[in-house]
């Protein structure tokens, strides 16, 4: 079907167009942006809605469909559910173009729900920049928009703790001293943001700490301990990751598995083996897939599945 035909179909909000179709707007070029945004200003908020969360769940289940054209247009949308859609559907985008909409946003007067999903997002380039995949202007304007947000003491707690994690890759001594004073205060949520924090900084120092905290009596901050010990990939805390396997929250139990997959190493692996004999069938699951990475990241060219 002809990209102007299925707009037409598209723009008709009394009806919803096949499922099949959306492929008319995978990977528009310029030119076929600028046709589909002549009709999307035309189309009512409640069906773009629909028309943007249809793109998101079709892309997550097909990915070769490539949406991020008009994603990247929606960024500037002035509704907040096909803004914070646009951000979803961008998660695994790694364009630096859209940064200065991210920061744009986190930077607005909108809801504290679509800045804190600008944070999140922010925090994936972070980490490019660290991984020296973005210029140096793009790591310095994330850095110094996460960290006008964590100055500001009158900013919503959950906006700060989100600018927290998202900082954390660049790990300066300042942001080190942002994350002991989340830990260290009263704020459980903050507490559970710096301990997630501790990971990405993927400083080995906050090791001791992570591994007290995985006795704490809070079942979601031994889950963020858990997922922490992962990021840090330090064998030394294998030993105190296996007690979680018989936590009596189940989500603790699955960070503990995949913390276990992400460390790795010949402890690890025993592990991991005795729970595919010896766990449930979700646990032997999560379980068998861990080994199978930690198998393909040790060998790959004679990698074979056979867990």
């Amino acid at each position: 079907m002809p990209l102007e035909e299925f707009l037409e179909t598209l723009a008709d909000s009394s009806t919803e167009a096949p499922a099949g179709e959306f492929v008319e707007l995978s990977d528009l070029l310029p030119a076929e942006l600028g046709v589909f945004a002549r009709t999307w200003f035309g189309i009512d908020v409640e069906h773009q809605r629909w028309i943007v969360t249809s793109m998101v769940e079709l892309s997550e289940q097909n990915p070769e469909l490539d949406f991020n054209a008009i994603f990247k247009m929606c960024l500037k949308d002035d509704d907040e559910t096909v803004l914070e859609k646009a951000m979803e559907g961008l998660w695994e985008s790694e364009d630096r173009a859209i940064v200065p909409s991210l920061i744009q946003v986190l930077n607005s007067d909108k809801s504290i729900n679509v800045r804190s999903s600008a944070a999140v997002a922010l925090g994936k380039f972070s980490e490019l920049v660290q991984d020296g995949k973005l210029l140096l202007k793009d790591g310095e304007a994330i850095h110094d928009s996460l960290m006008s947000v964590l100055d500001d003491d009158e900013a919503d707690v959950e906006i700060r703790r989100r600018c927290l994690e998202a900082i954390a890759p660049f790990n300066t001594a300042d942001i080190q001293k942002l994350v002991s004073r989340a830990y260290e205060g009263e704020d459980l949520l903050l507490k559970s943001s710096s301990i997630f924090a501790m990971g990405r900084t993927g400083e080995l120092s906050w090791l001791p700490v992570l591994i007290k905290e995985l006795q704490n009596p809070e079942p979601s901050i031994r889950y963020e301990t858990a997922n922490a010990c992962g990021e840090l990939a330090e064998e030394d805390a294998v030993p105190h990751l296996v007690s979680l396997l018989d936590d009596e929250d189940y989500q603790v139990q699955l960070a503990g598995v995949y913390a276990l997959g992400k460390i790795g190493g010949p402890l690890a692996k025993k592990v991991l083996v005795h729970c595919v004999k010896e766990g449930d069938a979700v646990l032997e699951d999560a379980a068998r897939n861990e080994l199978e990475n930690i198998e393909f990241l040790e060998d790959p060219m004679a990698f074979t599945s056979d867990v």
